[in-house]
């Protein structure tokens, strides 16, 4: 709406953070998400729902959390940036495991979406795919490049004909295949046979950066509407 950003918190939507900086300065650490569900445009309250995704944390890791966040709507893809304490609610250092930063917490945000908004139909999911081929950002494609890649001695994507997995559809084959052709041409992907290719080790952290630097793009652009041009 245009109004200056306000953090929130578990407790409300005008978090003290002064308070929380100094609670937090001694931790050894501390913890940050971006919390960007594909259909956030949809969600009734995105507060609420990043409350019930820190509470659903809080139950899987058996300890409260003290944490603050912000919702950011003017890109294209609203979200949520979340800090999360280091510390217990019994003062230890707060360990989280790598696999449930990469796999669990997404498949709990996954839940909690579709239990608002309901399935997505198979038509929709594959609409919303077909938009991710040519994307300068992070995508689901690229995340299920990156397991396929990972499932494989030598880290090689193999969508040959007749190999498991999701590029058994021919459909979602040929998207992937689209995909990987984009990262090469973006040189994070390198062919490695026929329908074969290695992604590049840093496509995750360039794509991301890339990603960020769009959104600050279009927000610049869209202040900029309407103002006199400068000499």
């Amino acid at each position: 709406d245009g109004q200056p950003a306000r953090m929130f918190d578990s407790a409300g939507d005008d978090a003290n953070v002064g308070a929380f900086a100094r609670r937090a300065e001694g931790d050894r650490r501390h913890f940050r998400f971006i919390v960007s569900p594909e259909d956030a445009a949809e969600l009734t309250d995105l507060h609420a729902y990043t409350r019930d995704l820190v509470k659903q944390m809080e139950q899987d890791l058996g300890t409260g959390l003290e944490w603050l966040a912000v919702d950011h709507w003017n890109t294209d893809n609203p979200h949520v940036h979340l800090i999360v304490r280091g510390r217990t609610d019994r003062g230890d250092d707060l360990t989280i495991h790598r696999e449930y930063i990469t796999r669990g917490l997404r498949a709990r945000a996954e839940d909690l979406t579709t239990m608002e908004l309901g399935p997505r139909s198979e038509h929709e999911i594959r609409h919303r795919l077909g938009r991710e081929v040519a994307a300068e950002r992070w995508t689901q494609l690229d995340r299920t490049l990156q397991r396929m890649a990972e499932q494989q001695p030598e880290g090689i994507v193999d969508l040959r004909l007749g190999a498991a997995g999701p590029e058994d559809d021919p459909e979602i084959r040929s998207l992937l295949i689209g995909r990987l052709q984009r990262l090469e041409a973006m040189g994070l992907a390198q062919g490695a046979g026929p329908a074969q290719w290695r992604l590049s080790e840093n496509a995750e952290q360039t794509l991301r950066d890339m990603g960020l630097r769009g959104d600050i793009i279009r927000t610049m652009s869209r202040a900029l509407v309407g103002r006199p041009a400068r000499r």
